[in-house]
């Protein structure tokens, strides 16, 4: 019975011991990180984006490749000949930063290209960051919209966010039905469910994290050399496998996500389409997604409007879904849910280009080349469920946009 006792009071003595020597080098960490930003880089929490109470996340400046601002450039100009608006398809998801369209677009024009895109951006997003784009006293503004999911975080912005509530309906009863839709089924939680394929986290476990990552360095320190060292493995790995080991690997995520997954190949293209997410956010039969598609085109309206004051040219960049580019070569798949999806996504685009011709407003189309891609190879996606253009369909997107800008 003593020598259990000793050996507890060591245990207790040694766990003491650890606990005080992470709270003093936490201590130290605080300190040194407050003096010196390169400190703080290491030891903070690696985000791409940080709370804001307007836009509801900014980018990060202190995140690697991103400027001052935020927003991923290699820094920022004093003048910018052309400025990007829009999400992570402008902002380069699952790409290098001069593999984004906007970097390309740079190189091919000659002039400045500024990109504010971030991931979860929609037009109500880059209508609040107008006077930021416009204080680049830009040529051309560039406004992406992406069919994919802009619509729902229009909504989301407006009613769940509260911001410029003066784009909600005036339609009392629009707004009780969409009202008693978000008690029974709310959108943005159906919308984040199929984001993330099913999965759910302990709310006291993101508690703990969350708390852990505003006041402990410490954490923040293995946070970082956890990413870094991810980040090396995947590079690694990446470098390493085959075409055909990505395609059994996407493969095999799609048969174990078949609700929300469907693998397709053809002759000259194979990747992974996830039908059910984009359609939860697509789906022209709810009452919240149609609301999300006129303040989204509302947005843009106004977006004119004041690039007409500001003596700047405004063009519309429309940018389809994965899913939607390979309708012609899928129209033979067996899931219903992505027929729905085709059909719901050419009535959109149909519906926004009659807008934005009634508003005689500007707009490039990169489905033809995105299209001409697929057709040609390499494919502009890659083989798994990501739904972001890769290096060739980025470069497709800003091929088109420099073909309109520069004709000749």
């Amino acid at each position: 019975m003593l020598s259990i006792l000793r050996k507890l009071k060591k245990l207790f003595f040694a766990t003491l011991t650890v606990i005080i020597s992470l709270v003093i080098a936490d201590f130290v960490l605080h300190g040194l990180a407050s003096v010196s930003p390169r400190v703080n880089e290491v030891v903070s929490i690696l985000s791409a984006k940080i709370p804001d109470d307007r836009l509801g996340h900014r980018p990060n400046p202190a995140y690697p490749g991103h400027d001052a601002k935020g927003f991923r450039n290699p820094q920022v100009p004093g003048t910018a000949h052309v400025v990007a608006l829009g999400d992570s398809h402008t902002y380069g998801s699952g790409v290098k930063s001069e593999q984004t369209w906007p970097r390309v677009l740079e190189s091919l024009l000659g002039h400045p290209v500024y990109n504010m895109g971030l991931g979860g951006y929609g037009p109500v997003h880059s209508l609040l960051l107008w006077d930021e784009a416009a204080a680049l006293k830009p040529t051309v503004v560039i406004e992406a919209i992406y069919a994919g999911n802009d619509l729902h975080d229009s909504f989301k912005m407006v009613y769940k966010r509260g911001q410029l509530p003066e784009l909600k309906t005036i339609d009392k009863n629009l707004q009780d039905i969409m009202t008693q839709a978000e008690v029974s089924d709310s959108i943005s939680k159906r919308v984040s469910k199929m984001y993330r394929r099913g999965k759910t986290k302990s709310k006291t476990r993101l508690k703990i994290k969350a708390w852990l990552a505003e006041h402990s360095k410490i954490y923040g320190l293995l946070r970082r050399t956890q990413h870094e060292l991810s980040q090396y493995r995947k590079k690694e790995g990446q470098a390493s496998r085959s075409a055909e080991d990505k395609w059994k690997k996407a493969q095999s995520f799609a048969a174990k996500h078949s609700e929300y997954a469907q693998a397709f190949s053809s002759n000259n293209a194979r990747t992974v389409f996830t039908s059910e997410y984009r359609l939860a956010a697509l789906n022209l039969d709810d009452h919240r997604i149609r609301e999300g598609q006129r303040i989204s085109l509302e947005a843009i309206r106004l977006m004119h409007q004041l690039a007409q004051r500001d003596g700047i040219r405004f063009i519309v960049l429309l940018i389809p879904t994965k899913e939607f580019v390979f309708a012609e070569q899928a129209a033979g798949i067996d899931a219903p849910n992505y027929h729905i999806l085709v059909r719901n996504e050419r009535q959109f685009w149909d519906e926004t280009r009659s807008f934005l011709q009634q508003h005689t407003i500007e707009y490039i189309d990169a489905l033809p080349s995105l299209q001409l891609e697929l057709e040609t190879g390499p494919q502009p996606y890659k083989m798994s469920h990501d739904g972001h253009p890769n290096e060739h369909g980025q470069h497709a997107i800003a091929a088109t946009v420099h073909s309109y800008l520069d004709p000749q």
